[in-house]
């Protein structure tokens, strides 16, 4: 292999662990400014009763999830079960933390039903439009007693209503695909895009998809009630219920738009920062950030990985979603 070669896979490999090491960063940076000191005199005030109800709660999370999402895939023309869906929603979660991992779930459904991966990630992404929305909604009343996060909950409801206006109106959707055409990897990808973009119109025109939309609200006080016991569980009694619903609404929304796998290093500094100003001493903020990602995508991947080790057997699984969800990182795959 020549020096060339072996400079361009180093230098590949480099990109591919640079988010994990920057959210690896971000996380040590927190510990260090907490002192390992004070946030191991938290730890042990943890109310281990906490953990049972964390945990219920996670799995509940990710079963509403895969719930949640069968009317979608049955609507955009992949006939599955609830127990499929629900199965291979939870299998997706394996792979929660590497980039792209939320097209996991996609690519395992596409490779059972024989489906589109295309239309799967309508569905993904229609589900994810309203669960935003409807956290961004519940973060309204924490809100309106700090007019700093007004204005960023505000902001974030104009967002999103901006985006689901994109892709609803046509007219809308031309203009901002004229305004990012010029990018090289928009160009390259968008028939791909236009058909993405099909399919989740039709997903939020039809009636049932409002209807189904109730689980997402039951999802998002699920999610939230599992942020606030995590506080709870160090800090009792220190901040209330619709405060905690606006922390992490926050955190969330942040850590999404910091594109990390798994919103990894994002979500945790600015939860930290967000209980600080709320008034949680920092090691108590760190130590609830932290038990939040161990609730969360921690069990969401011990849970995830039984799940897939399960559907491989069961679907004789030949992990060509590997190879498909390394792809999937450099751009959304057409529909087969």
């Amino acid at each position: 292999m020549s020096g060339d070669s072996r400079f361009a896979r180093a230098r590949h490999r480099l990109r591919q662990a640079a988010p994990y090491l920057a959210a690896l960063g971000i996380v040590v940076a927190l510990l260090l400014l907490a002192s390992p000191g004070r946030l191991a005199e938290t730890a042990r005030r943890f109310d281990v009763r906490y953990a049972p109800l964390l945990a219920l709660l996670s799995f509940a999370y990710y079963l509403l999830q895969g719930v949640r999402w069968r009317p979608l895939l049955r609507a955009a023309g992949i006939r599955i079960g609830f127990g499929t869906a629900v199965l291979l929603n939870f299998a997706g979660q394996a792979f929660g933390l590497l980039p792209g991992g939320e097209l996991a779930r996609c690519v395992l459904v596409s490779e059972v039903s024989r489906g589109g991966v295309g239309d799967a990630a309508a569905a993904v992404t229609v589900q994810e439009l309203i669960y935003t929305l409807l956290i961004t909604v519940v973060a309204v009343p924490g809100a309106l007693h700090w007019w700093q996060a007004t204005l960023g909950v505000l902001a974030s409801l104009v967002a999103v209503g901006t985006a689901i206006a994109v892709l609803t109106v046509a007219p809308l959707f031309e203009a901002a695909e004229r305004l990012v055409g010029r990018l090289p990897w928009v160009r390259r990808y968008r028939g791909d895009l236009e058909e993405l973009r099909d399919s989740t119109v039709r997903l939020l025109r039809r009636r049932d998809t409002l209807s189904w939309s109730a689980l997402s609200a039951v999802q998002v006080l699920v999610t939230i009630t599992m942020f606030w016991l995590s506080v709870q569980a160090v800090a009792p009694g220190e901040i209330s219920y619709f405060q905690a619903a606006l922390v992490y609404a926050v955190a969330h929304l942040a850590g999404g738009l910091s594109f990390s796998p798994g919103a990894l290093g994002g979500f945790e500094a600015v939860c930290v920062g967000m209980l600080l100003a709320v008034g949680l001493p920092l090691a108590a903020a760190v130590a609830a950030a932290l038990i939040q990602r161990l609730s969360d995508k921690g069990l969401g991947t011990v849970y995830g990985s039984a799940a897939y080790l399960y559907a491989r057997r069961r679907y004789h699984l030949q992990n060509r979603h590997m190879v498909h969800h390394r792809r999937s990182r450099h751009g959304p795959q057409r529909a087969s």
